[in-house]
């Protein structure tokens, strides 16, 4: 008897003991998800075909695809900062839709509306020359002053009047501007958002530049048409870039003044379209070989190009988008940031 109770406590002793000493350890933790990789986006300047990015961006909205960072140059840098400021692709294309193009790109008040003494000077010089106190008569330097596409964007950002940081938009965002004093890009990170958008879309030749003390800022196509070394600067884990392809220039087509700054400005800025996809991380590329940059009467169609190029590539970019909760999540966390 006293045999058997010693083997029984000679077999029951370490199973205790094992059990209280697993008892004791602390349970293993289930595993932290790993925060998702953030997700930027460069947009190419293009003039009139700058406006397939709102396609691009309807699509990615429709398929949950976010966007963290967001960076632009020329019209790329208008719409990405429209979109920067909460508005959504479906409110920038009906706005895109009921502007009049020909008061925007003629930037000419109309005649009734002028004060006598105007009407009197544009009687007395029906062309392009200004007269001045100080310098007597003398050509622009732009042939469009951008006095109406200014109204058009102190409008949609005044709710950003005075802002911080560009950091503290919606979603982030960088515009890149040429500055002909020094010859190298600025990127505009804080400061007036309207002025920064201004900048960086003031086409050499076709827009008048924007004065800022001892800089002047015209279009920064001509030194980083694709930024999307900017955007990966901002802190994407992944840069998407959004190109305008284009056809070749034919010499036939090149005639007019606006077809010679066209093509002079596409010359200069092929450079930096090449650096700019080399750093990109996956590309949508829009075939706009039938418009041309100053085709801003034939939105629709561009608008419609960028949706269906986003749509060709929706095997790679699927793998970005979030679930139904994440996406709410994400839309909750950036619209708390809109101001009104």
């Amino acid at each position: 008897m006293r045999r058997a109770f010693s083997l029984f406590l000679l077999l029951v002793f370490p199973i205790l003991a094992v059990a209280q000493t697993a008892a004791e350890q602390p349970q293993a933790s289930e595993p932290t998800p790993k925060p998702r990789l953030k997700i930027g986006v460069a947009m190419e300047g293009g003039g009139a075909l700058g406006l397939a990015h709102i396609g691009v961006l309807q699509w990615f909205e429709e398929q949950h695809v976010p966007i963290d960072f967001i960076a632009g140059t020329s019209m790329g840098g208008l719409v990405g900062g429209f979109y920067a400021t909460g508005v959504s692709p479906a409110d920038m294309k009906t706005l895109i839709e009921t502007l009049d193009w020909d008061e925007i790109l003629s930037d000419r008040t109309p005649y009734e509306d002028l004060s006598f003494l105007r009407k009197q000077d544009q009687r007395a010089y029906p062309n392009s020359l200004v007269v001045g106190l100080r310098r007597g008569l003398y050509l622009p330097a732009g042939l469009n002053a951008g006095h109406q596409i200014g109204l058009l964007i102190d409008r949609e950002t005044l709710p950003y009047f005075g802002l911080s940081s560009f950091d503290a938009l919606p979603i982030p965002f960088r515009s890149v501007a040429t500055d002909l004093v020094s010859g190298k890009q600025f990127v505009f990170k804080d400061g007036s958002l309207a002025k920064a958008l201004r900048a960086t879309m003031s086409i050499p030749g076709a827009f008048t530049p924007v004065h800022d003390g001892q800089r002047v800022y015209v279009d920064g196509g001509l030194v980083n048409n694709l930024p999307t070394d900017v955007v990966r600067q901002m802190g994407a884990d992944i840069v998407i870039a959004v190109h305008l392809e284009t056809q070749p220039t034919e010499a036939k087509d090149i005639q007019s003044l606006l077809s010679v700054l066209e093509q002079s400005v596409r010359v200069v800025i092929s450079a930096s379209e090449v650096r700019g996809l080399a750093d990109a991380d996956a590309v949508v590329s829009v075939p706009l070989g039938h418009f041309l940059m100053r085709d801003f009467t034939k939105s629709v169609p561009i608008m419609q190009a960028g949706y269906e190029a986003a749509k060709q590539k929706s095997k790679l970019l699927a793998g970005f988008a979030l679930d139904d909760t994440s996406w709410n999540e994400y839309l909750r966390e950036r619209d708390s940031r809109k101001q009104c």
